[in-house]
């Protein structure tokens, strides 16, 4: 009986070293899933915070693109004025060319006109 004894106690012995590493086992276990709970929860708030920047870069760029797009028309509707304004300008210098040149042949004439005798 005695031997009955030593092995049960034997047995309990194994028994709870086990059960000892087993339950350092669950509670390691556990912490690491609740650190794995808090690491999710973490990244799940930075992502919300990449996809609200993602958002407001977005909204950004839409702004920036219709502010190109407007200044873009006023440009083009600028280059066509100046184009008008040049082509006005040219027209202006070639009739100042031609009234100079009147004028000259009338001053010439004038001083032909001065030379001849009375």
């Amino acid at each position: 009986m005695s031997d009955d004894l030593g092995g049960f106690a034997e047995w309990r012995d194994s028994i709870e070293s086990r059960m000892g590493r087993l339950e350092a086992t669950v509670e390691t276990e556990a912490r690491l899933r609740a650190q794995m709970d808090r690491d999710l929860s973490n990244l799940g708030v930075k992502l919300d915070a990449q996809g609200r920047l993602l958002q407001a870069l977005a909204d950004t760029q839409s702004e920036h693109t219709a502010i190109l797009a407007d200044h873009t028309a006023r440009l083009t509707r600028l280059e066509a004025g100046q184009a008008d304004h040049t082509a006005r300008l040219n027209r202006l210098e070639t009739g100042q060319a031609k009234i100079l040149a009147g004028v000259q042949t009338i001053v010439g004439l004038l001083d032909r006109q001065e030379d001849l005798p009375d």
